[in-house]
């Protein structure tokens, strides 16, 4: 991998992070919430992510939020920030606060999975900036500490900015292996698409780490009926409606390269969760770094619910089978309004309920011989 892609990276954020004091836009969480019907996925299947743990490599986390109050069960600090305290994963920045939130939010807001455990490992300073030798390291420690907090489930909404369709020229990079280790163990790492299509001038492709295989590789499209979007980047969304792709969301499809494609969209602007300002902040931000927490939470409940009804976890191929399986059908082009080219093509948006009925469907197929309920 060329040196300055493998040491710079940042959060990329399509717009300005904003901070409030009060709660005046949750109701955008349960926009999210109501596209992937994860409230009525929680209900049906008995699942909140209790139990397991979810790894948020990013700028950090405000561990005293009363979203996360309880669950933080440790916490690892690879920057200079907070005087370089390792056990110090403070954010303040705003990025890592607002991605974990939509993860595991249990208060004022709540995320995918209220149930679950955090763990906020701190590799990008609260510039948004970081190299990839933290990244490295943070995943080391998943890997080294993964039993001891049942870490199942990684989320990194950071990328390197560049637009590749396959990871041929990543082959030996050590961002790599750690995924692939983890991917072995049946720990699912999630990462961002990138925010870089309308840079990229509408190509196909996605950002590193977005684009290994190993990984879980996440697109973004809007949750609700909004206004338009103008973008840092110089994307513009006229309107947006759900399930439009937004502009600025790095995609692949499957017919260009089946190993390396974006697996799978989830809804990520705007999204409004915990915040930095206080204990009861909150922030609205926009971005594929919104969308991979999202799937991120998802997953740690399709977890709970194989493993309590098995005994043992799913792999991570069975995880994206089953995501885009149960997923929606949704094509880039139909009716996106903005200034980027679009490719035609279909892409799998995540249901939460759709995914765990995938799960119940294919035990129920697999107990089918042996007469015994699924319970």
């Amino acid at each position: 991998m060329p040196e300055d892609n493998r040491e710079s990276m940042s959060i990329v954020p399509v717009d300005p992070p904003m901070q409030f004091d009060t709660l005046q836009f949750g109701l955008a969480l349960r926009q999210v919430d109501t596209l992937i019907r994860a409230k009525e996925a929680r209900e049906t299947f008995d699942v909140n992510g209790a139990g397991f743990t979810a790894a948020v490599l990013d700028t950090g986390l405000r561990t005293t939020h009363v979203d996360f109050a309880g669950r933080v069960v440790a916490q690892l600090n690879l920057t200079q920030d907070n005087g370089g305290d390792r056990n110090d994963a403070s954010d303040g920045n705003g990025h890592g606060t607002n991605v974990g939130g939509i993860v595991v939010a249990n208060g004022d807001h709540t995320g995918m999975a209220p149930g679950a455990d955090i763990i906020p490992i701190k590799v990008l300073s609260n510039s948004g900036r970081g190299d990839f030798e933290a990244v490295t390291t943070g995943l080391q420690w998943v890997l080294d500490n993964r039993d001891t907090f049942n870490i199942t489930s990684v989320c990194m909404s950071l990328g390197a900015g560049n637009n590749d369709t396959n990871d041929g020229r990543f082959e030996g990079e050590p961002t790599r292996d750690k995924i692939l280790a983890l991917r072995e163990r049946n720990v699912a790492v999630v990462i961002a698409a990138g925010n870089d299509y309308f840079r990229h001038d509408s190509a196909q492709g996605m950002a590193f780490p977005g684009i290994l295989r190993q990984c879980v590789s996440v697109g973004a499209v809007y949750d609700d009926f909004e206004g338009g979007f103008r973008y840092q980047s110089g994307a513009e969304a006229f309107s947006a409606g759900p399930d439009q792709i937004t502009p600025f969301s790095q995609r692949l499809h499957e017919s260009v390269d089946a190993d390396c494609r974006t697996d799978i969209f989830a809804p990520g602007a705007p999204v409004t969760s915990a915040g930095i300002a206080n204990d009861h902040g909150e922030s609205v931000q926009q971005g594929t770094s919104q969308a991979a927490p999202v799937v991120a939470g998802v997953i740690l409940l399709m977890q709970q619910f194989h493993f309590r009804l098995t005994g043992f976890l799913p792999t991570v191929d069975q995880l994206i089978d089953w995501m885009r399986r149960g997923g929606v059908t949704i094509n880039d082009g139909d009716d996106e309004d903005d200034n980027v080219r679009h490719t035609g093509l279909d892409f799998p948006r995540i249901s939460a309920f759709g995914a765990l009925d995938a799960i119940r469907r294919e035990l129920q197929k697999q107990l089918a011989f042996s007469g015994q309920p699924l319970r």
